[in-house]
């Protein structure tokens, strides 16, 4: 069994008054795809927040490596190897996808290693590589999500974890997007990915768990929470 890159345990997230996340544990093993399902506001996005820094625990611990990260800044939590693609993807529309991808390399431990990332991140997106000196708010909705995907990839991480990578995007960008995913972890990546494409997010995820109102309810493998008939008549309506 893989060794836990990322340990997360009981930890509880408020914000002011209002409490979202209830005593939540997981683990991300070395190598996985690690996929966290639930419905709108149920707590999904809070967990990656957490875990990037810009929101601290109440309570819990959060580990990396066995080393404690909880409280750490967003920018030690980069340059301790977990990257975010945000919900949104969080680009710098007004400059280039090279200026975006470059900054990307910014945190300490990936800088010397700038050039050999930005060649594989444009060997991963081609597309990037055609439009380097493009405006990046002059792209389309899926090659944004391209670029915000490379951007985070360049700086090496550990752990990339995505925040609803298929938000908005047309069928057929979708499947793109999904098969970059399968890509980046035959490649080695750790992936933590949050999702509303509940039936592709399980169907490439080794493992999975489920959040309803800020508390796990179930975890399993992605074949098994994608054979439950719970999980579809809660989320996908009815079975395939």
């Amino acid at each position: 069994m893989a060794n836990p890159l990322l340990s997360v345990t009981d930890i509880n997230v408020r914000y002011g008054d209002a409490q979202a996340l209830w005593d939540v544990s997981f683990d991300v093993r070395e190598g996985e795809i690690f996929s966290i399902i639930g419905s709108n506001g149920a707590g999904k996005s809070t967990i990656l927040q957490t875990l990037s820094g810009f929101l601290c625990p109440c309570s819990g611990k959060i580990e990396l490596l066995g080393s404690r990260v909880d409280g750490t800044s967003p920018m030690a939590i980069v340059n301790l190897g977990i990257s975010l693609v945000p919900e949104g993807r969080g680009l710098f529309s007004n400059l280039t996808v090279l200026e975006n991808l470059e900054l990307g390399a910014f945190p300490k431990r990936s800088r010397p290693l700038k050039q050999e990332s930005l060649a594989s991140v444009l060997s991963l997106f081609p597309v990037l590589a055609r439009r380097q000196s493009q405006p990046a708010g002059k792209m389309s909705g899926g090659e944004q999500q391209m670029l915000a995907i490379g951007r985070a990839l360049m700086s090496r991480p550990r752990l990339l974890m995505l925040d609803e990578p298929s938000l908005g995007l047309a069928p057929i960008v979708v499947k793109t997007v999904f098969e970059t995913i399968v890509t980046l972890k035959a490649q080695g990546m750790t992936i933590l990915l949050v999702e509303q494409n509940i039936h592709q997010a399980l169907r490439i995820a080794d493992r999975a768990c489920v959040i309803k109102t800020g508390r796990i309810t179930m975890v399993g493998t992605g074949k098994e929470l994608l054979a439950d008939p719970d999980i579809h008549r809660a989320y996908m309506g009815t079975l395939r």
